[in-house]
């Protein structure tokens, strides 16, 4: 009789030991939640900026709208960098992105607000497509 009791000590104390080993690795997988890429960052960056711009293109103010176009040309270049080794469409709207934005730069140096406004709204439009596909 004190074999079978130690016997069944012996396989309850497996049975306990494996759960606790198989539940213990599948505690730790729970991922916390996963933070942005520098890519997904700087994107996210250049959107409200550029957001900021298509504002003041819409209240004729070209001069703040300029100010936002040079902040988002330079999270649009911090993320040519940060978004290499992305899904070859992320990069290839980056670049539309940093042209279409460089437009909407130059009309608003030149005053033309509306002209901006259309350049601007070209950029959101990459900017969203590259978001869509950037980890």
């Amino acid at each position: 009789m004190f074999r079978s009791r130690l016997a069944a000590a012996a396989v309850t104390a497996t049975m306990a030991g494996g759960a606790v080993v198989g539940i213990a690795p599948l505690a730790m997988a729970a991922p916390a939640a996963a933070a942005a890429s520098a890519c997904v960052s700087d994107l996210q960056a250049a959107q409200t900026s550029n957001n900021a711009a298509i504002a003041a293109d819409q209240a004729s103010d070209p001069a703040g709208a300029r100010s936002h176009d040079v902040a988002t040309a330079t999270y649009l270049a911090a993320a040519i960098g940060d978004c290499q080794g992305q899904p070859q469409v992320v990069g290839a709207n980056v670049l539309t992105a940093n042209a279409t934005n460089a437009t909407a730069l130059v009309y608003n140096l030149l005053g033309a607000a509306s002209a901006a406004l259309g350049a601007e709204q070209a950029t959101a439009s990459a900017i969203t497509q590259a978001l869509a596909n950037a980890t």
